[in-house]
């Protein structure tokens, strides 16, 4: 079983007893993830997204091949998310949403205080 961020930031809740993460933002989330793992079918499955992330080089992504267009606009959705969110939030969504990685993990690679993922991943989402 895949550990998911999410589902565990959706089961805590804030100090007025709601959910830290309501539906709508883990159903956002999971979206992203579901385009994200879709993009990965066909001839790119190895696609490195880390162009994504604040510290890697930032740009755009385009394939001169597409094994299918399911994928391809997968691929298209996923690209337009993360460059809308900019940097910083698209690095916590696509290191919690699509690689699954824990908020600890995400905030020590990324530099973070202990605790602040959770605020920059609710914002993102």
């Amino acid at each position: 079983m895949l550990f998911r961020p999410l589902i565990a930031l959706a089961r805590r809740r804030d100090r007025d007893g709601k959910p830290f993460l309501d539906e709508s933002l883990v159903a956002a989330g999971e979206r992203l993830r579901e385009d994200f793992e879709l993009a990965q079918i066909g001839p790119h499955v190895a696609q490195n997204w880390d162009h994504f992330l604040t510290a890697g080089r930032r740009g755009s992504f385009k394939s001169e091949a597409h094994g299918g267009r399911g994928s391809s606009d997968a691929r298209d959705r996923v690209e337009r998310a993360l460059s809308d969110l900019g940097p910083g939030l698209s690095d916590v969504a696509l290191r919690c949403c699509c690689y699954l990685e824990g908020l600890e993990l995400a905030e020590k690679r990324m530099g973070w205080s202990a605790r602040s993922g959770k605020i920059v991943l609710r914002i993102a989402l």
